[in-house]
């Protein structure tokens, strides 16, 4: 079907043709959070003729993935964020308020819900944010530009192979009987979310039971919660946030049995007070980090002097309300310091810390809002005339096997008793080896044809560059691969000392689609312009190393060299980087093709200045201008992007943020 403007979605039957002439494509690989938000960003920004083919291999997750799609999630699944934070725009923080209060259709929602009216602190449910994503991306397509069309594809996608200068998206159709496509792309960015579930050795001996749910976010996994019996005992395997939405899926489906909570730490997510802000803290470079090498025993010692410390200079009290954030705070403020960490210390050193305290960092790097964190708690406390029915066991897991006749699992510990229980949910986190995974088309780019290779120092996603560009298995870069999403964690922790769930929230996936649709649409502008393709990774940081950068090519002689540098700094903080911000934080199309046109007009008449006052040929200026608006544009895009930046709330929902966040939020 095709709607008013530039979006058709269809199930492909017939092999798929190249482009129209003319016209550049670009494929996106995955309709989830991070495909979805990086099709609305193309289409929010692509000025020249373009496709972009958007591909979902199951329905149940378009527009929202395992996180919020309509196949993973119940009406009782809340986002563990508050509603003023979960903006698809940075640039725009009220955007999600506006939409949820003014613009969305709530005919199908709960009762609860029709009626409810959205504030900064709001909690909001997963299936509202789906919707969100869904009619953004429509919207975006009916005002993207006359020449650009969103195509929506449903397949999976098995191979992508370097074709000419581009690539050959295979992609197979669903069902057994499904053909298998070809779709020249100029372009691909993978969008493929997080890889299967883990599956512990103690599963082999119950993996094809109807009692043990493998993967509690699978299609038709809620359905096999309602199976679940009203009063069975229910066994979960790990204790960060997908044990807690398994909880909150089997109350969802009446269930009022134990549930036991197993995990080898007992380590358990916090919940935030009822008047929780977020807030960023400074701390002081830990002390251990002055020895001339790390060791693991050196780095664990000196993490729990530290955080000792912080403890005692703060004033923290236990069981009190800053007790309950202060870790999160804490591991906030070190992420300076663990890119630091990470860069001095072996890589199987790095792997085997993460490994070993992987429970321990997810479950204090983040609290849970009161809706998700609250229905857990309660039941491991119980009241009058409601007992408690949730435990937590912590105990090594040695074996599972199924008992009288199948219909009871026992699970056999390291030191403690052996329990019986009636099912087992798997909640102990997805594969992030990207080297040894079933996966068919991640098995091919790794292993095949060499297009990615695994996180150097973590081993958790692949190695990406500054805009999520692959990087192949000889440590080049792979032209025209992309990467948004969970396969970029493990850059996440070395590039900028992320750790647990932060590795992919909401708001690193936002800054990753974003950065990586305007990498991606600079490049097809400038397919034949060599220079914009040789810039120096992250050059882009700082305006005057920039403007220094360009003119260093251009003039060796004093004080011509001076001169230049000083008119294209003054000119690129002056001029052209208000007038990129004005661009990128347009409200529509109609505001964009405004400043795009300011900006160009703009950067021409400092071209024909240029040429001028410095006897620059025509090609040494235009060549001058085009490096210096990739560089300006990129340095705003940054910008944009950075939580120390976070755009201010001017809007009607600005009074209820009671403190407007000076260092981000």
């Amino acid at each position: 079907m095709e709607t008013q403007h530039s979006m058709i979605q269809d199930s492909a039957t017939g092999s798929a043709a190249d482009a129209p002439p003319g016209i550049r494509r670009v494929t996106i690989v995955g309709a989830g959070f991070s495909g979805t938000l990086t099709a609305i960003r193309l289409l929010h920004f692509a000025d020249t003729p373009l496709e972009i083919c958007l591909i979902e291999r199951e329905e149940g997750y378009r527009y929202g993935g395992i996180a919020f799609g309509q196949a993973s999630t119940n009406w009782e699944h809340m986002l563990n964020i508050q509603a003023g934070r979960i903006t698809l725009r940075r640039e725009r923080p009220e955007d999600f308020l506006e939409w949820a209060n003014e613009e969305a259709h709530r005919s199908e929602w709960p009762r609860k819900w029709q009626y409810h009216s959205f504030g900064v602190a709001c909690v909001v449910p997963r299936r509202i944010f789906r919707q969100y994503l869904a009619e953004r991306l429509r919207g975006a397509a009916a005002d993207a530009h006359a020449d650009v069309t969103l195509r929506e594809l449903t397949g999976e996608v098995i191979d992508v192979r370097g074709r000419h200068s581009g690539y050959v998206v295979k992609y197979a159709d669903a069902g057994p009987q499904g053909g298998v496509h070809d779709l020249p792309s100029d372009q691909v960015i993978l969008a493929t979310g997080h890889l299967s579930p883990m599956q512990a050795p103690f599963y082999h001996r119950i993996k094809d039971s109807e009692r043990f749910i493998a993967d509690p976010y699978a299609p038709g996994a809620q359905e096999r919660f309602h199976a679940v019996g009203t009063e069975e005992t229910v066994l979960v395997t790990g204790s960060a946030l997908s044990a807690f939405d398994t909880v909150i899926s089997l109350v969802h489906a009446g269930h009022r049995g134990q549930i036991l909570i197993c995990s080898r730490g007992g380590h358990m997510h916090g919940t935030y007070p009822v008047d929780h802000e977020h807030d960023i803290w400074q701390a002081r470079r830990p002390p251990f980090l002055d020895a001339e090498k790390l060791t693991p025993e050196a780095v664990v010692e000196g993490i729990k002097a530290e955080y000792a410390h912080l403890r005692d200079e703060h004033g923290v009290e236990p069981d009190s309300a800053l007790d309950d954030v202060f870790p999160e705070r804490v591991m906030k403020a070190w992420e300076p310091y663990v890119i630091e960490l990470i860069s001095r210390m072996e890589a199987r050193d790095v792997r085997m810390l993460l490994d070993r305290y992987k429970s321990l960092i997810v479950t204090n790097r983040t609290s849970t809002v009161r809706e998700i964190g609250g229905v857990v708690r309660s039941r491991m406390r119980g009241f009058s005339g409601a007992p408690k029915t949730v435990s937590v066991l912590s105990a090594g897991i040695q074996d599972m096997r199924p008992v009288e006749d199948g219909a009871k699992i026992r699970v056999v510990f390291a030191d403690r008793a052996d329990v019986v229980v009636d099912r087992v949910v798997n909640c102990l986190g997805n594969n992030t080896d990207y080297e040894r995974t079933d996966h068919p088309l991640w098995n091919g780019l790794v292993n095949g044809h060499g297009y990615a290779q695994p996180q150097t120092k973590t081993h958790r996603g692949i190695e990406v560059g500054t805009h999520g560009q692959l990087i192949a298995a000889d440590g080049e870069m792979t032209p025209g691969l992309f990467g948004v999403g969970p396969m970029r964690q493990g850059d996440e922790t070395t590039r900028r000392g992320r750790l647990g769930a932060f590795v992919f929230s909401i708001g690193t996936l936002r800054n990753q689609c974003f950065d990586t649709a305007m990498e991606v649409l600079r490049r097809l502008r400038s397919a034949s312009d060599e220079e914009q393709m040789d810039i120096p990774d992250g050059l882009h940081h700082c305006l005057i190393r920039s403007s220094d950068w360009i003119a260093a090519d251009l003039a060796t002689e004093e004080p011509k060299a001076t001169r230049l540098r000083e008119r294209l700094r003054g000119y690129a903080r002056e001029s052209a980087y208000p007038n990129a911000v004005n661009y990128l934080q347009a409200q529509d199309r109609t505001e964009r093709r405004k400043y795009r046109g300011i900006l160009d007009d703009d950067l021409a008449d400092f071209g024909a200045a240029l040429a001028r006052e410095f006897d620059l040929t025509a090609q040494q200026a235009r060549r001058t201008v085009s490096l210096l608006a990739t560089l300006v544009e990129k340095h705003a895009v940054h910008n944009l992007c950075d939580i120390t930046r976070l755009a201010g709330w001017d809007s009607q929902y600005g009074g209820q943020v009671k403190h407007a966040p000076k260092k981000g939020a």
